[in-house]
């Protein structure tokens, strides 16, 4: 058995388990295959293996090794058989349909061998049984089509020669389907016959006549970048389907159009450079650029980037309509799919095209922007720049619905510089004109308010309906920015439209556009506004002649106090005004930076109000305790903490403003102008009239800033604005006190005896003395009511400190009396209440102001000893050396009196 088994595994079919063979056993007949001498490989014819072997045979030729050479041919040999087997298997499939068609093609022998005996046959029997005439027929016959071919070909070869004229009168006349359907016709028929060889040469010259007319093409497709016109691009777009080119052609179109984007913007820059190179760039063109022409050149770069957007949209809205009516429901046919895919395609390009282009018109505007020094221009220009921006921005908006982030972020950037800039000019303009203001009344209407300016006059309408309803809503807030979105789109969509050629940067080429039309929608064109508003604003802010029908001595006469309303403002009131109306004008474009420029308008008030008081204030010579609220202390601290100790105030940026020096025309120490009364009365009403106008803005102001910001703005009005009305009492008070002569006055009622055993009857000489200064002292208020427009608010202020200083003079001479009887404090009570009558009498002010300041002094005298301890302790307002007057008079008892005497001296040491 081990026998016959050896042989059947050396004899067997060789690689027939191949596929069960062990990894390890597949390695070993690669080994195998490895061994096996390139010779074996060699042709039979040239190599004779069995002689190859015996040269080779091992010497000396013992049977083992004989043997073991024997076996190593016999495994080489099933291994090479065994791979063969494989390979061959392998190869099956490849070889069945080999032979199948070899098959195949011995049929197809064999049936045309069966035709061409059949044709011989026929062919004999025609010989035999035709006659030479028939054969005559036939090749005249043959001659005749022969010819009619040549014919027909000469005929291709005269139109052919004719195509490109044809060719060229078709484009001449803007047929671009008919004259590519031509070319292809006469391509596809010179194909058929390119046996010919001038067929052949003019089949060269057609296709130098299609890319010829391609070319043509490409030129009347590059020249809709600036015009669109829908007629040509629908024989462009079907003369591209014809050629194939769909997709090529609006790939080539987007470079058209980029391009178109480079060369109109290089061309709108040019006129404004004096030598323009073939060499510089762009941005070497916008650095060449005047200042003083930047404006100009930014509006004509607008103008023409639009012409290229507005033919882009066209195309897109175009390309939409033109899809709506092609659009055909999904079908299986392979023709539909690929149109379908080719649409989708172009759809897309479309799409993204429109955000491409915006980007490459947003580049060439930031570009020429960072060159041109925003910072040179004038504030109108500036503003003017603002509103040329914010209409492309709407442009863009419209246009592929992006929000301009770039060029917003860019524009905030440098107008938040540019207004800081500007600040700092005004802010020393201001100084100037404080340094020199005359203090004297503007005449105005007593209606007078900055909507009556002209840098108002657009926010008339936002201002009066916050007037009117000061709970403002949300829809309100959004009323007052610049303008609605919606509006926006559809008075900018109708630049867009094909059929104008205007664009919504053409209002900035007239000369007297104002900075109100540049915000608004479009130029609102109503009679009754513009002609009359100039002309109206003029009419309140300066009164007519005609209106002023008094005289000098009339309004000498007319007591002041008769007067119910009036407005104080000075120039650099107005001026101020002006500012912030300039200032609103940059919110209502950025309302991102509304806080910054707030803030900015905050600061000309606190200047304005600072500078005030410390001109008018500079000559108060009494206590100021009571005269400064703790809102007024506190506002002058916050503004005087940015005053270093020379002087300087200093802003967000370090930036520094030198405070003004008190001007030397100011005269404050003559008696007969109340030492410079009417200066106080038109310096401090003009603040406050200027605090009520900024309480005017604070509900718009409160619109157009954020939500979180808002408490900042109520932090102003409440603490800055609403104490405009306190600077009254410190600065009236520089006049009041010297009204009557405090000194004469003290030793008068010195002279007085207070220790009188009966009640007078008639007051003391020095209530008579003080009585006559007061008149004088009205006399002069009518004199300076020639001058400024005295309102009783105005002028009960000014007697109120007067009558404040008044009862503190009073409390002063009463406490210097060493000796006090009830008769003497009999006749303190008949003097004050004698002095308050004609002090009534003459100031008007019912009741008189402060004179529970006397009573309660004088009364004290009579109180018991708890009541007048009390007294002490509760009553801040009076001085330790009134109270202990006090005591010394009114205390009999020396121990109560040291007492109290020690309780005052306690209060005052605490206090400090």
């Amino acid at each position: 058995m081990m026998p016959e088994d050896g042989v059947e595994n050396r004899h067997g079919p060789p690689g027939i388990n191949s596929r069960s063979l062990s990894a390890a056993h597949s390695a070993a007949d690669l080994e195998v295959l490895r061994e096996i001498e390139n010779v074996y490989f060699s042709s039979p014819t040239e190599f004779d293996a069995g002689r190859y072997v015996l040269e080779h045979a091992p010497s000396p030729p013992t049977c083992d090794s004989i043997e073991h050479m024997f076996s190593k041919l016999k495994r080489q040999q099933q291994v090479v058989s065994g791979k063969a087997l494989h390979l061959i298997s392998q190869q099956r499939d490849n070889c069945d349909r080999e032979f199948a068609e070899i098959q195949n093609i011995r049929k197809q022998l064999s049936h045309t061998l069966d035709t061409c005996r059949k044709a011989r046959d026929q062919l004999r029997t025609a010989s035999n049984h035709l006659t030479i005439s028939t054969f005559v027929i036939l090749a005249n016959f043959r001659k005749r089509q022969i010819i009619r071919s040549v014919l027909k070909s000469l005929e291709l070869l005269r139109s052919l020669r004719s195509v490109e004229k044809d060719v060229a009168d078709l484009l001449e006349k803007k047929e671009y389907y008919e004259a590519i359907e031509l070319i292809l016709k006469s391509r596809k028929a010179a194909a058929s016959h390119n046996e010919y060889t001038c067929i052949a040469d003019l089949t060269a010259r057609l296709q130098d006549t299609l890319d010829m007319t391609e070319e043509k093409l490409d030129s009347v497709l590059s020249t809709l970048c600036y015009n669109f016109d829908e007629n040509i691009f629908r024989k462009l777009k079907k003369a591209y389907t014809l050629l194939g080119k769909t997709q090529a052609a609006m790939e080539q179109l987007h470079m058209h159009y980029s391009s178109a984007v480079n060369e109109y913007a290089i061309e709108a820059v040019k006129p404004y450079v004096g030598d323009v190179t073939m060499e510089m760039k762009f941005q070497d063109l916008c650095q060449a650029v005047q200042p003083n022409k930047a404006p100009i050149c930014l509006l004509n770069l607008c103008e023409n980037l639009f012409v290229i957007m507005r033919s882009y949209y066209l195309l897109v809205n175009w390309h939409s309509k033109h899809d709506e009516e092609e659009s055909t429901p999904s079908s299986s046919n392979v023709f539909e799919i690929e149109k379908n895919v080719s649409r989708e395609y172009i759809r897309q390009k479309l799409k993204a095209g429109l955000i491409r282009i915006w980007h490459d018109v947003q580049a060439k505007v930031s570009t020429f922007l960072k060159s041109s020094g925003i910072e040179e221009y004038p504030f109108e220009k500036f503003i003017q720049m603002l509103g040329i921006l914010r209409k492309l921005t709407q442009v863009a908006e419209v246009f592929c619905g992006d929000k301009s982030d770039i060029l917003q972020d860019f524009i905030k950037t440098n107008s938040v510089l540019y207004i800081k800039n500007y600040h700092r000019g005004r802010m020393d303009e201001l100084k100037l004109f404080l340094e020199n203001e005359g203090w004297e009344q503007c005449p105005v209407k007593s209606t007078f308010n900055l909507l009556m300016l002209q840098e108002f006059k657009l926010f008339k309408k936002y201002l009066t309906t916050f007037r009117s309803d000061m709970s403002i809503t949300k829809t309100q807030s959004d009323g007052a920015s610049s303008v609605h979105s919606q509006d926006d789109s559809v008075y900018i969509a109708k630049y867009f439209n094909q059929k104008t050629n205007h664009t919504p940067f053409e209002m900035f080429r007239n000369e007297n556009v104002t900075n109100d039309d540049i915000f608004g929608l479009e130029p609102e064109i109503e009679p009754s506004d513009d002609s009359e508003d100039e002309a109206e604003v003029q009419r309140d802010i300066i009164e007519d002649n005609d209106k002023d029908e008094y005289s000098a001595s009339e309004k000498i006469i007319e007591s002041p106090s008769k007067v119910k309303n009036s407005v104080i403002v000075t120039n650099t009131t107005l001026s101020v005004l002006r500012n912030c109306g300039q200032y609103l004008q940059i919110c209502r474009y950025l309302p991102q930076i509304s806080l910054e420029v707030v803030m900015l308008m905050n600061q000309l008030f606190d200047y304005y109000f600072y500078t005030v008081h410390l001109f008018f204030t500079s000559d108060l010579d009494v206590a100021s305790s009571t005269l400064y609220s703790t809102k007024l202390n506190a506002v002058l601290k916050r503004i005087s903490n940015s005053i270093d100790a020379n002087g300087v105030a200093s802003d967000d940026d370090g930036k520094t403003y030198l405070c003004p020096e008190l001007p030397q025309h100011l005269n404050l120490s003559s008696e007969e102008t109340l030492h410079g009364l009417s200066e106080r009365i038109v310096a401090v009403e003009s603040v406050i009239f200027l605090a009520k106008q900024y309480e005017l803005l604070q509900p718009y102001l409160e619109s157009i800033v954020a939500q979180h910001q808002r408490m900042i703005l109520e932090h102003f009005r409440d603490n800055t604005l609403a104490v405009a009305s306190d600077l009254r009492m410190p600065v009236y008070m520089c006049s009041a006190s010297k009204a009557v002569d405090a000194r004469s006055s003290l030793i008068a009622m010195s002279q007085v005896k207070w220790d009188v055993k009966n009640v007078a009857i008639d007051h003391s000489p020095y209530v008579d003395m003080i009585t006559r200064k007061i008149q004088v002292f009205a006399l002069r208020i009518e004199n300076i009511s020639t001058k400024v427009t005295l309102n009783l608010e105005v002028l009960n202020s000014i007697w109120s400190m007067v009558a404040k200083f008044v009862v503190h003079l009073l409390v002063e001479g009463f406490s210097n009396a060493t000796k006090c009887s009830n008769g003497g404090r009999g006749l303190m009570q008949l003097d004050y209440r004698q002095l308050f009558v004609k002090l009534e009498k003459i100031s008007g002010l019912k009741p008189v102001p402060y004179q529970d300041y006397v009573d309660r002094y004088v009364k004290a005298y009579y109180l018991p000893r708890k009541g007048l301890e009390d007294f002490i302790r509760e009553r801040t307002e009076y001085s330790n050396k009134h109270l202990l007057a006090l005591v010394a008079s009114a205390c009999e008892n020396k121990r109560d009196r040291q007492a109290l005497q020690a309780i005052i001296e306690g209060r005052d040491s605490t206090s400090t």
